[in-house]
């Protein structure tokens, strides 16, 4: 349940308490069980489903297409139940000491209804009610009705496909919506809430399963509507004639003695029946007060002409011996059709037309209803113009091409498929649509359910070859000749969206039906988040040369032959793809230029190169020169960040720091997986995150290149060397969220001391944009100082409770490698699990905490998170020999806090013996001797009971190990790290070391001593 405002308090349903005598009010029923209190007993609430019975509820058995309720009679009776209703001559079973009531009713459907109505006060009676039936168009009639009456002062409900909604004193208030009519116990509920929220008028869609199960019970109308007639739902109601006399119900049993009818006679009735004539005499043979509305010369409102363009509609009509004229947004004749129903019945309302046409002609409509999707791509240039359409009948999807056929264009691509487990024969029918009106054809998956997605579009394809179209190889879209005809058919749907969108070009159409408004995609698998109009954008947002010169600045140079529309950035020429953008970059050892041939020749779309290259490519590649190849590429990066921001209400996080921030990174990551998890609510990858060690002026904006409209949140790691870097890649990068995690000594050989360290991290903060809020680690003095400086929204932590925004407190390690702490957030704690080992993450996961907290995480995602995180490769990563002795492989990376850290952990491993095979720490300039020597006197002071050495500092770890009391016997160095993997190997063999005891690996990244964890336990 999604509210944009919450309802107000709920107050209890009049039925509460009620006896079921006052229930079953306006019934006819018989007491086929006494019980305890007979037709006395009190109600506590009221089901259909035996699942949801409890004590004192009332069970109404109903009979179900799937399942009876009265095979459920037994376990409602279990359950406790109050009083059971059953249908006449139905068969069921109680526990015989059951000592409630039974109620035997001609119709359990209708009792339910009545039932409902009668617990919650039969809501209906105060409100005003509208009534849409029909195939096609209830939908967007109840979004520009609800747009008139709410700009004219009234208070609306809407209950239909998209949600169900309604103007409360706090805002509208927006529910799910399982069905488009909801069953008659969620219905009255439903209308009980607007009566106490203050709507005055409800608008509903009347589906002809509601009206055939009689979900809507005993509801009356004041104004019931009729769009049109048109071939769905055949597996409900078998014919045509069953489905019409289905629609007719809203009009013969629920119209208020005052009511009135609006039919719409549609401008290209389908098919030789003309329904809206046959519902329109029906209501004049029960002497109903009716308006028709269309392009007949008979119609009470009568359309004169209309004209559309790709972006609206002028159109004139005549209702009660006016002309009236309107521009609307909406296009096609369909739409007219909608607009003039809705007119019909705001006059049948009663209101004036001058106060309706205003109104009218601003709204856009229905989401998912012939929908425009835009999206900027940052060049100004116009692309092809893409419409989102819920046709999934044969007759909708013939309109609504025709309707765009009919619009000025060049090409009208059609992309759809057939949703599973419905009306399998209209599939062919839907393909030969499709063919006939669309110059290229994409079949793809629709809502497969519980069928086989292949044969789904199996059965559509025999249509499309029938009406005249060839299949073609998938690749044949992005090729293709203007004028070409042919379709193509791709299983997943993302996929077919991006190929087809990408294939069309300025003045083309392209049309994405079938899903409309609807936010997921039903499978085997289950139900996962899909939208048509996200996936359009994602599409629409795909690199071309116009965009890659503005973002870099750079001087275009593009043959006739370049295609326009590309692939991903990329610097590495082993992976480039047919259509990419490769960005040769300057390295110590390699040029990128040089390799600009071999991308060539793999089919690249466009080369980012500086300006002096002499490299020519070939006449179908284009190439932007720019001075600086890397400048470039954190160039693309912002482009690309920029442009997604407008259309995405995104969060991009920047992370730097000495230690901890590749950890804080995944444990942050995990955190957001929790506030925007993957399934129905969110796509795949809402979460954008570093991976590897992609942190630097290279990696960063590769890591931050991918992003689209379908991230909720971006997680940026920002490693460094100089200065400078930091403030380039937050350039780059504009970061909401700014953490800095701590400052150490590291990298001193290009930053001299801890100021020069701190003043480089710093960039961060320093280039936040006023809107970017900082995070604040309040252990870390030269961090206070930083933040300090700068004027800007903050959020601090600590590890201890020293006024910090978040804090730990009552920190365990458990055995087995568990930490528990409770993490405070001002009056509120919740109980935090990390499934790893070292005490200093219990400062990276209250790091982690407060960004969470920052980009909107709620403590309990925030629990969960951190109890998803695990160790990333190389990073305290606990394994074992083969005699049992454990090894914290941290071969990652080294400095002084990260070794102090990595000791401190081995110490409290709990293990008898301790062993720790350590190597240099790289890039601590002057520092080094002394930072060396103090590591060799930490794992003296920690009681390590053996130290092996390697590296260039190796006798420098040694002599502060020995100075500070280690044994000599134990201490030992070596020229090659496998001689060290080979005394631990002794170590095992003589029994010095045994099971339970634990070795610790590490050392900076160059020294790669992961080989010696790989021959001493097989892993890495």
């Amino acid at each position: 349940m999604s509210h944009h405002h919450s309802p107000r308090e709920e107050i209890q349903p009049p039925g509460v308490g009620a006896s079921i005598t006052e229930l079953l009010a306006g019934l006819s029923y018989r007491i086929a069980q006494q019980g305890e209190a007979g037709d006395e007993t009190i109600i506590a609430g009221v089901t259909c489903d035996s699942r949801a019975a409890a004590e004192g509820m009332v069970f109404v058995a109903l009979p179900g297409t799937v399942t009876d309720g009265h095979c459920h009679v037994w376990d409602a009776g279990l359950r406790g139940c109050a009083a059971i209703i059953v249908q006449k001559g139905a068969e069921w079973k109680l526990i015989a000491e059951w000592p409630g009531c039974v109620v035997e009713v001609d119709d359990c459907r209708e009792a339910y209804a009545r039932v409902a109505e009668n617990y919650f006060g039969r809501p209906a009676e105060r409100l005003q009610l509208v009534g849409i039936t029909g195939t096609n168009g209830k939908t967007t009639i109840t979004y520009l009705l609800e747009d008139a009456l709410t700009h004219i002062g009234y208070r609306v409900g809407v209950i239909g496909t998209v949600n169900y909604r309604y103007g409360s004193d706090g805002g509208k208030v927006v529910l799910p919506s399982p069905f488009t009519t909801p069953e008659a116990m969620q219905l009255q509920k439903l209308l009980f809430e607007m009566v106490q929220a203050g709507v005055e008028l409800v608008i509903m869609e009347v589906s002809s399963h509601a009206l055939a199960q009689q979900r809507i019970g005993n509801v009356r109308y004041d104004v019931a509507a009729f769009t049109n007639l048109s071939r769905d739902h055949l597996d409900y109601h078998q014919t045509m004639d069953e489905y019409f006399q289905a629609k007719r119900i809203l009009f013969a049993d629920h119209l208020k003695d005052t009511g009135k009818a609006v039919i719409s006679t549609p401008q290209q009735p389908e098919g030789d029946t003309d329904w809206s004539k046959k519902m329109a005499d029906s209501c004049r043979e029960s002497s109903i007060q009716l308006t028709l509305c269309g392009k007949d010369e008979q119609a009470d409102i009568r359309l004169i002409e209309y004209v559309s363009t790709l972006n609206d509609t002028r159109l004139r009509f005549r209702a009660g011996g006016s002309d009236y004229s309107l521009t609307t947004p909406l296009v096609g004749h369909f739409n007219m059709d909608n607009l003039l129903t809705a007119f019909g019945i705001l006059s049948a309302l009663g209101l004036d037309p001058a106060k309706t046409i205003e109104p009218l002609s601003h709204s856009a409509g229905a989401p998912g209803r012939l929908q425009r999707v835009q999206a900027d791509d940052g060049t100004g240039q116009a692309g092809p113009v893409v419409f989102v359409d819920y046709a999934h009948t044969p007759d909708a999807l013939k309109q609504v091409l025709a309707t765009l056929a009919a619009l000025p264009h060049r090409e009208l691509y059609c992309i759809f498929g057939c949703g599973g487990d419905r009306d399998a024969g209209k599939r062919p029918v839907m393909g030969s649509f499709a063919a006939t009106f669309a110059d290229v054809v994409v079949v793809t998956d629709d809502n497969p359910r519980t069928e086989d997605p292949d044969r789904i579009r199996s059965q559509i394809v025999p249509g499309i070859i029938k009406a005249g179209l060839l299949e073609k190889d998938v690749n044949w879209l992005a090729g293709r000749e203007i004028g070409e005809r042919g379709f193509v058919a791709i299983a997943g749907r993302s996929e077919a969206i991006a190929r087809g969108v990408r294939s069309a070009g300025s003045g083309d159409i392209v049309l994405i039906a079938g899903k409309g408004h609807e936010k997921y995609q039903l499978s085997l698998a289950g139900k996962r988040f899909f939208d048509d109009c996200l996936e359009a954008q994602c599409a629409l947002l795909a690199w071309n040369l116009e965009a890659v010169a503005r973002a870099t600045g750079g001087r275009l140079v593009a043959p006739s032959q370049a295609q326009r529309v590309l692939g991903e950035v990329s610097t590495d020429s082993r992976t480039i793809h047919a259509g990419d953008i490769f960005v040769p970059l300057k390295g110590e050892k390699f040029d990128g230029h040089a390799f600009l041939s071999t991308v060539a020749e793999k089919g690249a779309g466009c080369l980012v190169v500086e300006k002096s290259s002499t490299f020519v490519p070939p006449e179908n590649i284009a190439r932007v020169e720019v001075d600086d190849t890397l400048r470039a590429l954190g160039d693309l990066a912002r482009f690309r960040r920029r442009l997604v921001a407008t259309m995405q209400d995104q969060v991009v996080i920047g992370i730097t720091g000495s230690c901890g921030k590749t950890t804080v990174k995944e444990m942050t990551a995990a955190i957001l997986k929790r506030r925007w998890p993957a399934g129905p609510d969110y796509p795949e990858g809402a979460v954008l995150y570093t991976k590897g060690n992609l942190n630097n002026l290279i990696g960063m904006p590769l890591s931050l290149l991918p992003i689209t409209p379908r991230q909720r949140a971006a997680v940026l790691e920002m490693g460094m060397n100089a200065p400078g870097e930091i403030h380039a890649m937050a350039l780059s990068a504009e970061p909401d969220i700014c953490c800095i995690t701590n400052v150490h000594g590291v990298h001193l050989a290009g930053l001299h001391d801890l100021d020069g360290v701190a003043k480089a991290k710093g960039e961060l903060f320093a280039a936040a944009k006023d809107s970017a809020l900082l995070v604040v680690n309040l252990d870390d003095e030269r961090i206070r100082v930083l933040a300090d400086g700068i004027q800007r929204k903050k959020i601090t932590f600590a590890t201890v409770d020293s006024g910090a925004d978040m804090y730990a407190s009552e920190i365990e390690a458990e055995p087995g490698g568990v930490i528990t702490f409770l993490l405070h957030r001002g009056n509120e704690t919740v109980q935090i699990h990390l499934y790893t080992v070292g005490l200093h993450n219990v400062t990276n996961a209250v790091t982690a905490a407060a960004i969470g907290a920052a980009a909107g995480a709620t403590l309990a995602e925030i629990a969960a998170g951190l109890a998803d995180f695990r160790p990333g490769d190389r990073r305290m990563v606990q394994l074992q020999t083969a005699t049992g002795l454990g090894v914290l492989n941290d071969t990652y990376n080294a400095n002084p806090a990260s070794m102090e850290a990595g000791l401190k952990t081995l110490a409290q491993m709990g293990g008898k013996r301790t062993a720790a095979l350590l190597g240099d720490m790289l890039e601590l300039g002057d520092s080094s001797v002394a930072a060396h020597h103090q590591l060799g006197r930490q794992a003296a002071e920690l009681g390590v009971d053996f130290l092996g050495v390697v590296g260039s500092f190796k006798d420098k770890i040694a002599s502060g190990a020995l100075e500070y009391g280690m044994l000599p016997d134990r201490v030992r160095l070596f020229e090659e790290k496998a001689a060290a993997a080979a005394w631990i190997e002794s170590l095992q063999e003589s029994g010095e070391l045994t099971a339970g005891d634990w070795l610790l690996v590490k050392a900076s990244r160059g020294l790669r001593m992961e080989t010696i964890v790989e021959r001493l336990t097989g892993n890495t």
